[in-house]
């Protein structure tokens, strides 16, 4: 009888292992990163899809940052002045643009920005398909919002939200939505383009204050600086 009692004892606490275990299982499939990114960002609270947002950012997974951009674009539009929004929307927007690829061909020297072919280099790849540089103007907008609203914006931020701000000039200069045509003749751009393009110098300046002189960002700061100075004159 007490080896039945044993045996039976060790059952129950088989069992019981075996359920903690399918729980456990269970719970790193319901609270992973990757499972999130199966949800509408739009169902969930202010907070959650601010999570969702951060998450995707970091996962790189771009049909989630399709669905954060979407949803925090629509909080945005309740709260324009609010800088953590703008920030996230922006950093969204710009991978949502396909214009990342331009600052690491940057970042590995395969564009130069000091180089005689920067302008159409620039040009041809804001032009090229897999790029959405509509998305990337808005995003240049929203960076703005957030500096202004006393957001933290990093070096690489100031970088995406002057060039953002570039691209709304060429798109004023090009005359119409979408024609951004005039990034390839700056000597064509008319004086309120040029004003504007003035204005993506001078966002991109505030990133460089402050900044160390040995910080390995810097070059490429004013390199981003001296390719903007051919379209505001």
């Amino acid at each position: 009888m007490e080896k039945r009692k044993g045996y039976k004892a060790a059952g129950i606490f088989t069992l019981l292992i075996l359920l903690l275990f399918m729980w456990g299982c269970q719970a790193i499939f319901t609270y992973s990163p990757l499972s999130i990114f199966q949800r509408d960002p739009s169902t969930l609270s202010a907070g959650a899809q601010k999570t969702y947002a951060e998450d995707a950012l970091a996962s790189g997974d771009s049909e989630a940052i399709a669905k954060a951009y979407s949803s925090i674009t629509a909080l945005l539009a309740k709260n324009p002045e609010d800088p953590e929004l703008n920030l996230l929307a922006a950093k969204l927007g710009v991978e949502v643009s396909g214009v990342p690829e331009l600052i690491d061909q940057i970042v590995q020297g395969k564009l130069d920005l000091s180089g005689s072919s920067a302008v159409s280099d620039v040009s041809d790849f804001i032009n090229s398909s897999g790029v959405d540089p509509s998305v990337m103007v808005q995003a240049g907008e929203y960076y703005r919002a957030a500096d202004a609203n006393g957001g933290e914006l990093s070096s690489t931020d100031y970088i995406m939200g002057s060039l953002g701000i570039l691209l709304g000039a060429a798109q004023d200069s090009g005359g119409s939505t979408n024609d951004f045509s005039s990034l390839g003749t700056p000597g064509t751009w008319n004086s309120t383009a040029q004003s504007e393009a003035q204005s993506a110098a001078d966002f991109l300046n505030e990133g460089l204050t402050g900044l160390p002189a040995d910080d390995p960002t810097r070059s490429i700061l004013e390199g981003f600086s001296g390719y903007i100075g051919n379209f505001t004159s």
